[in-house]
């Protein structure tokens, strides 16, 4: 099983209208809710561990992850509210957010919340702003500890600037993330947003000798580059045409994750032990799922049907 932790929202897309109304296309989100969507569209054995509302929109988070097939065994129902993501596109499609959260049902989750399970997760996901705000990022960090003798960690900083403005609080913590996780997915925007001007080659070998096995940098539509204690792999991007980048970065890690399982890195050994040629055909596979994303509106990730070729290469 994979357990994916962290939030579970709405995005809010803004439409042009004429007057003084404002429309807004309403479309279900959040990176960790994302990442186990697309782990189970994948055909993955997906959990969700989270806070999600009982009001009316966290009621359709879940009746989602029924339809999607993600087990919500370990989802925390609460009095709490929905989040709520507005988000504005550039003229490349690329979004910025505004949250509205604050005291919401994905972020008032504590450590007296934490669930037990019959049999240990073989991934553990965190990721965006739930492992940085609390009561909820420590409840999460607090769950990693208590897991990681017999789980795989997987962390993605996600740094969400208009959730928490200060870049010194996302570099602190994401600097206290890295030495419990053992893979990390991290977009080169993030790197520049918490570590500006710092070459990322140096960042990734410092990150590497904190513990992980495995640190992948996205780079939008330049493809994506793994680094392990004795190899870089580049992998090229994928020409679409990009309807929006929405859950590009969420598509990539589910991808990802399901890759790893498939290669059999499902533990330390064999993780520290993939070759150049694996972790070029696990690249391949999430750059193209992630592209797949990018030609679709909103976060509408790809099936197994879609990325056949891929696949099979991992085999």
């Amino acid at each position: 099983m994979f357990l994916i932790c962290g939030e579970a929202l709405f995005d809010l897309f803004g439409e042009a209208s004429s007057g003084d109304s404002l429309s807004f296309d309403a479309r279900i989100g959040g990176s960790p809710f994302n990442v186990a969507m697309g782990l189970a569209r994948l055909g993955e054995d997906a959990a969700f561990f989270g806070g999600i509302s009982r009001d009316a929109l966290g009621e359709r988070l879940v009746q989602k992850f029924r339809t999607e097939g993600v087990s919500e065994d370990y989802i925390l129902r609460t009095d709490h509210l929905t989040t709520l993501s507005v988000v504005q596109k550039d003229e490349h499609g690329h979004p910025a957010y505004t949250f509205y959260g604050a005291g919401a049902a994905d972020r008032m989750v504590t450590t007296d919340d934490l669930p037990d399970f019959p049999e240990p997760p073989l991934f553990l996901h965190v990721g965006s702003y739930t492992a940085l705000v609390d009561p909820v990022a420590t409840a999460l960090k607090t769950l990693i500890e208590r897991e990681r003798p017999h789980t795989l960690i997987s962390f993605d900083p996600n740094i969400r600037p208009t959730v928490v403005s200060d870049m010194m609080l996302w570099r602190q913590n994401t600097e206290a993330m890295v030495p419990l996780t053992d893979v990390v997915k991290v977009s080169d925007e993030d790197l520049e947003l918490i570590l500006p001007g710092e070459p990322v080659d140096e960042v990734v070998r410092k990150w590497l000798a904190l513990g992980p096995d495995l640190v992948v940098v996205t780079r939008g539509g330049n493809g994506a580059t793994a680094y392990t204690s004795d190899l870089k792999i580049d992998c090229p991007g994928v020409r679409v045409t990009v309807e929006d980048t929405v859950g590009a970065g969420d598509t990539f890690q589910a991808a990802l994750l399901a890759g790893l399982k498939q290669l059999g890195a499902t533990g330390r050994d064999r993780l520290s032990g993939l070759d150049e040629t694996r972790i070029n055909n696990l690249l391949a596979f999430a750059v193209r799922a992630a592209a797949v994303t990018c030609s679709r509106r909103g976060a509408d990730l790809p099936r197994m049907a879609e990325l056949e070729k891929e696949w099979a290469a991992l085999k």
